[in-house]
């Protein structure tokens, strides 16, 4: 394993053998190529992974530091592939999120195909990632509008299913009907919230992915 350390114009400009240096120096426990990486990838993963999900920026922070420990205790298991360590740790950092989330009882406030509209582990570019962590912003805020619009017992049943993911018989019972009452409210709560978000923004898709079981 190299101990080489990038020299100075490497490290005003990193480019992927100086990252490759430094993961290895750190995997030989270098504590400066320890703290390196993180000044390398800290705040793209905070803005692009941990942020997005938790919404809390204390909270957050916490994340991060234990996103980076998580690293530190396992990265001799990394395996350079050629797109740098910033994949490997934006997939911890959501990990960590969902498991605090589901411990938090929160996940379910969650909908089905959010999760997917953050960055991708597979990609490296930066500027990809912010753009995918801004549009999970727009797809919730998106949301958040339309269910205002959904009348107050289309609302219950499409918290209780939808989101909380409730079972039938739990959800029936919250609502005070039958099962087959509460399934007919659903179907006609989803009818009302779709009309609504094709309305506003003409995408039946983005509608579909919430609504999708």
């Amino acid at each position: 394993m190299t101990s080489a350390t990038p020299t100075s114009d490497a490290t005003d400009e990193p480019g992927e053998v100086d990252e490759r240096a430094l993961v290895e120096r750190a995997q030989a426990g270098d504590q400066r190529a320890i703290r390196a990486l993180y000044m390398l990838h800290a705040n793209t993963v905070f803005r692009c992974a941990i942020m997005p999900m938790v919404r809390d920026r204390n909270l957050a922070e916490d994340l991060l530091a234990d996103t980076f420990l998580r690293a530190i205790e396992n990265l001799h298991r990394f395996s350079w592939q050629g797109k740098g360590l910033l994949p490997w740790l934006i997939r911890i950092g959501k990990n960590l999120c969902l498991d605090h989330l589901r411990k938090a009882g929160r996940v379910g406030a969650w909908p089905e195909g959010l999760e997917h509209q953050l960055p991708d582990p597979t990609d490296d570019d930066a500027e990809s990632l912010l753009g995918r962590a801004e549009l999970s912003d727009v797809l919730r805020e998106r949301i958040d509008a339309c269910m205002a619009e959904v009348n107050p017992r289309y609302q219950k049943v499409l918290q209780l299913r939808i989101i909380d993911k409730r079972s039938r018989e739990d959800a029936a019972a919250q609502m005070g009907v039958t099962i087959g009452t509460l399934d007919v409210l659903l179907f006609r709560a989803c009818k009302s919230f779709r009309k609504i978000y094709v309305r506003r923004y003409g995408d039946e898709a983005g509608a579909e992915s919430w609504l999708a079981p």
